[in-house]
C-alpha cells in the first residue's frame, strides 16, 4: 500500500539529486541497506514511475554516464547481475519443462554447440498411426486410414491416351488404350474437393488440375486414382472408380471394356519397369519408386473390376490364358493377330484370374513364348510396347546377328524382367508368407477349396488370400521396397543363368534336359519358328 503514496516518486527524485556526486550521501544509502530496496523498486510497474525513478537513481549511484557522480558501481552491478542470473536460471528451467512436454531435450553436441534433440517419449502412442507414417497420409490433413478409416484416399496420377501401333487383325488404324503414371501423392477425395473450391475462389482462379499439379510436387496430373482401404464402403469406392473412368473418357475414346483397358494400363506400366523407360516424360515428375507403390493399387482396381463382372468372367479369362499358351506361336505373333494376344497381356491376365499353382504350370510356356517374341521383335525391329510408350529400343542392333551370349541376354532381358515382375506379384498377392510353395506346384495358399462369397458366389482359396492382401494397404505400400530390391538384382545380372536364378525359375529352365540356360533360350527361339 505504501508504494501508492504520492510521496514515493518524489523521495526517489530527491535522493537522486542529493546523492549526485556526493560521497557522504551515497555512503549513507549503502550503509543503511537501501541499495537492495532500490533494486527491488526497479522492477515495479505502474504509472507513478516508481520503477523508472528507482532505476535512474541506481544509474546515478553506479556512475553510468561516467561523470563521476556515483561511487557504488560495483555493488549496483553485483545486485543487478545476481537478479539477471536468477531470472535466466528460471527461464532455462521453464524451457526444459516445455521441451520435455514436447518430447525434446537440449544437449551439448560434439562441436560444443547446444542442440535440441528428440527423445523417445515423442513417439509414444504412434503405434496406432504407423500406416500414415508408411506413406498413406493425406497431404492436406495428414490423416490416413488409421484416423479416418471410412474416408476414401486417392492418388494424383497422369493418364495419356496412346496407340498400341497394331490394329486388331492387323488393321492399320491401331488400338487406343490409356497409360497412367503417378508421383504417388495422396489426398482424401473430400480434401481434394475443398482444395478445388478454394482454388476456384481465388482472385486469379485455378482450374481443378492446375491447382492439383501444385499440390502434386509440380508433377502434371489429370485424374485421381482411388486407393481402397479395408473399412471404405464398397459403394463409395465404386462411385470414385466411376469418376476415375469418366475423367479417362474425357481424354478421348479408347477401345474395350474397363477391365481390358486397365489390364493394358498395367501391361504398359510393367513394360516401363522391364525396359527402363522413363516414367516422367509426359508428367514431368514421378519415377520408379513412386510408381512401384502405385502398381499394387492398379491391380486392386483391376481385381475389383473382375469381381464386378459376371460369375463366369474370371473363368473365361483363365480359359483364355490356357488357349493362348496351347495355340501355335506363329498364330499369336503381333503381326498376325489382335493386340489382346500379346504375351505380356496374358501374363497380367493370369495374375488376375489364375491361382499361383496354375501360374507355376504355365510359367515355363510363358517364358518360352516371351523369349521367342522378344527375339523376333528384335530381329524384325518391332516392339509393341516400345511403340506404345514411344521409347527407342535399348537392344543393340547387331546383337541378334552376332550370336553372342552376352548380346542374347540384352535382347531378351526386358521380357525376363517382365516375367520376373509377374512372378513377384503372383507370390505377393497369392502366397501366404507362412506357406512355402514348391517350384513344381506343391502346397500353396492358392488352394482349390471354395469358400462362400458375400455376393452369394464362391471363391477359391487363392482368391480369398488375394482379396485380403488387396485390402492390406500397408503391406501393398511396403511391397515397393521388395520390388525395387528385386529389380536391382535383376538389372545387375550379367549372364542368363544369374538372370533366371534371380527370377526364381532356374530349376524350371534346366529341368527339360538342358545343360545350359543358353540352350533353353535357343530352343525357345527355334521352337517358336516351327
Amino acid at each position: 500500500m505504501s508504494l501508492k503514496l504520492p510521496s514515493v516518486p518524489l523521495i526517489l527524485s530527491m535522493l537522486k539529486g542529493l546523492s549526485m556526486g556526493h560521497l557522504a550521501t551515497q555512503r549513507c544509502i549503502d550503509e543503511g541497506g537501501i541499495l537492495p530496496l532500490l533494486h527491488a523498486l526497479e522492477g515495479v510497474p505502474g504509472e507513478n514511475e516508481i520503477g523508472a525513478r528507482a532505476e535512474n537513481l541506481l544509474d546515478t549511484l553506479s556512475d553510468k554516464e561516467g561523470k563521476g557522480d556515483g561511487f557504488l558501481a560495483e555493488k549496483v552491478h553485483k545486485l543487478r547481475h545476481a537478479t539477471w542470473d536468477e531470472m535466466r536460471r528460471r527461464a532455462l528451467r521453464k524451457r526444459e519443462e516445455v521441451l520435455q512436454g514436447l518430447g525434446m531435450r537440449q544437449e551439448l553436441a560434439s562441436d560444443g554447440e547446444k542442440r535440441i534433440v528428440l527423445t523417445r517419449s515423442i513417439f509414444e502412442g504412434l503405434e496406432d498411426v504407423e500406416e500414415e507414417v508408411d506413406g498413406l497420409a493425406c497431404m492436406v490433413c495428414r490423416e490416413g486410414y488409421s484416423l479416418r478409416p471410412t474416408d476414401l484416399l486417392g492418388v494424383y496420377c497422369y493418364s495419356k491416351r496412346v496407340n498400341l501401333g497394331v490394329g486388331t487383325s492387323g488393321s492399320a488404324r491401331g488400338e487406343c488404350v490409356y497409360t497412367t503414371v503417378s508421383h504417388f501423392n495422396i489426398i482424401h477425395y473430400q480434401c481434394h474437393q475443398e482444395a478445388k473450391r478454394a482454388d476456384a475462389a481465388l482472385r486469379n482462379p485455378k482450374k481443378e488440375w492446375d491447382g492439383a499439379t501444385l499440390r502434386n510436387n509440380e508433377t502434371l496430373c489429370n485424374n485421381l486414382f482411388p486407393l481402397r482401404g479395408p473399412s471404405v464402403p464398397v459403394a463409395q469406392y465404386v462411385r470414385y472408380v466411376d469418376l476415375y473412368w469418366d475423367n479417362l473418357n474425357a481424354l478421348g475414346r479408347a477401345d474395350g471394356s474397363r477391365l481390358r483397358l486397365l489390364t493394358y494400363d498395367i501391361v504398359l506400366m510393367l513394360a516401363r519397369f522391364a525396359t527402363g523407360a522413363s516414367f516422367s516424360t509426359d508428367s514431368k515428375g514421378g519415377g520408379k519408386e513412386s510408381n512401384s507403390r502405385f502398381l499394387p493399387f492398379m491391380i486392386q482396381m483391376a481385381r475389383h473390376l473382375v469381381d464386378q463382372g459376371s460369375l463366369s468372367q474370371r473363368h473365361t479369362m483363365a480359359k483364355a490364358v490356357t488357349t493362348y499358351l496351347t495355340s501355335s506361336t506363329s498364330d499369336s505373333t503381333p503381326s498376325a493377330g489382335g493386340t489382346e494376344e500379346t504375351v505380356q497381356f496374358m501374363m497380367v491376365n493370369s495374375l488376375l484370374s489364375e491361382s499361383y499353382e496354375s501360374w507355376l504350370q504355365h510359367r515355363h510356356a510363358f517364358l518360352q513364348r516371351g523369349i521367342y517374341h522378344a527375339y523376333m521383335q528384335h530381329t524384325h525391329g518391332r516392339s509393341t510396347q516400345r511403340t506404345a510408350l514411344n521409347q527407342p529400343s535399348t537392344v543393340k542392333p547387331d546383337s541378334a546377328r552376332s550370336g553372342g551370349i552376352d548380346d542374347l541376354l540384352s535382347v531378351i532381358q526386358p521380357i525376363l524382367v517382365y516375367a520376373g515382375l509377374i512372378e513377384q506379384l503372383q507370390r505377393f498377392f497369392k502366397v501366404k508368407k507362412s506357406t512355402s510353395v514348391a517350384e513344381g506346384g506343391g502346397e500353396g495358399s492358392s488352394s482349390k477349396e471354395s469358400v462362400g462369397d458375400d455376393d452369394g458366389g464362391s471363391l477359391e482359396g487363392w482368391e480369398v488370400v488375394m482379396r485380403e492382401k488387396l485390402l492390406n494397404v500397408r503391406e501393398m505400400v511396403g511391397f515397393s521396397r521388395e520390388l525395387l530390391s528385386w529389380l536391382e538384382d535383376m538389372y545387375s545380372a550379367t549372364d542368363l543363368q544369374e538372370a533366371f536364378d534371380v527370377i526364381g525359375v532356374l530349376a524350371d529352365v534346366l529341368s527339360g534336359g538342358f545343360a545350359r540356360c543358353e540352350d533353353f533360350v535357343y530352343a525357345a527361339i527355334n521352337g517358336g519358328k516351327h
